[in-house]
């Protein structure tokens, strides 16, 4: 299977993706980027807030869990291997999702 790297990008907005895989893209990063009881009518969409202003050491189980759950519960079309977290020095943390596409979906 081909595995595909996605690494967050805040400001990277598409939309009007050119294909299936762009599409995945794009709503992976909807999602990395939404906080739960943000989004009207859809309360439960995205990630708890439980994780922000924790130490490195301490983020990374917690945050690695909500991730494989929350992508997989919202972009069922893909299968997350792996989740690495880069910090830089000012403390901020982008994640980057490795990933497969699940069997029956086409590209």
């Amino acid at each position: 299977m081909t595995r595909y790297t996605l690494t967050y990008e805040p400001k990277n907005i598409n939309f009007r993706p050119a294909t299936v895989l762009e599409e995945i893209y794009q709503n992976i990063n909807t999602i990395l980027s939404t906080y739960k009881f943000t989004v009207p009518l859809f309360r439960e969409f995205g990630f708890t807030a439980e994780f922000i202003d924790r130490p490195l050491t301490v983020l990374l189980p917690v945050y690695v869990r909500e991730v494989v759950e929350t992508i997989e519960k919202y972009e069922q079309r893909v299968l997350i291997e792996e989740v690495k977290l880069n910090g830089d020095i000012e403390g901020k943390a982008y994640p980057t999702i490795i990933f497969t596409i699940r069997n029956g979906v086409k590209l």
